[in-house]
């Protein structure tokens, strides 16, 4: 065998080494992985309680709330892997504090920023969200009130599951853009109660309520009881709501959006 073939065949048997020792890696990190939770590829960077939140920044992408039985803060790894990515978390008292302090390098990592959801946060519930610039989306929300301020920049959307609630407290000022509607995912049981009952389903509970005569459509909420508080060029976004008792301070830059049951109540007041 000459020289020449003793290095030829040297380098193929690396090769092949380095691949098997690759696919053994790999596996092994793939084992790691709990298949049943469908945000796998995002990595955990708190798990403790909380029960208030206060974002400061991350309108450059996105960030979505849902709830559940345990408490997380999560990043995209591949964010964290290609871009370097992070956020400074931590637990002041019942406050989960979060600052996505992150400007994208180029044009390319904007885009894809814009497009990507970077943080997702878990909690059984949130008493109440302060925001500062930032893009903050709540879905599958499963609580009968909510309490809102945002400034800066900023922009919130809440999908709730279920159509009655007791009580919002909304505030904005700066440009914040916030948003209250049913989830794409609620879906009414049929009922064969007289007029006044409504049932709506949540997991594999079925729970009745009896009210006044309502609109049937997925898209309806009804609201006991709600304050909205506009500073600037903000907008709120009310419009599938009917709601029983309003109270607004809104200033001659902002504007709201709300149902003509809710505008007809608002004018008598």
């Amino acid at each position: 065998m000459t020289f020449t073939s003793k290095i030829l065949l040297t380098l193929l048997i690396v090769m092949i080494a380095g691949l098997l020792i690759s696919n053994v890696i790999m596996k092994k990190e793939y084992d790691k992985i709990n298949k049943s939770d469908i945000y796998w590829n995002y990595e955990t960077v708190i798990s403790q309680p909380f029960k208030f939140l206060r974002i400061t920044g991350g309108n450059v992408s996105n960030i979505a709330f849902e709830q559940g039985p345990k408490y997380s803060v999560r990043i995209l790894n591949q964010w964290k892997r290609n871009f370097n990515g992070g956020i400074m978390a931590r637990i002041d008292k019942d406050t989960l504090v979060v600052d996505f302090d992150f400007k994208p390098a180029n044009q390319f990592e904007k885009m894809w920023m814009k497009g990507a959801t970077t943080v997702r946060i878990f909690a059984p519930e949130l008493l109440s969200i302060e925001g500062f610039d930032t893009n903050l989306e709540m879905f599958r929300l499963k609580q009968k009130t909510l309490s809102v301020n945002m400034s800066g920049r900023s922009s919130f959307e809440a999908e709730s599951l279920f159509p009655s609630m007791d009580s919002i407290h909304f505030t904005a000022k700066d440009s914040s853009i916030l948003v209250l509607e049913m989830s794409p995912e609620y879906k009414p049981l049929p009922t064969d109660e007289k007029p006044g009952a409504v049932a709506f389903k949540l997991g594999t509970d079925e729970i009745n309520s009896t009210s006044q005569p309502r609109i049937r459509s997925r898209e309806a909420m009804y609201i006991h009881f709600a304050k909205a508080s506009l500073q600037g060029y903000t907008l709120l976004d009310l419009g599938h709501a009917q709601i029983d008792s309003l109270q607004l301070s809104i200033t001659d830059s902002s504007a709201i959006i709300l149902s003509g049951q809710a505008l007809k109540k608002s004018a008598r007041y």
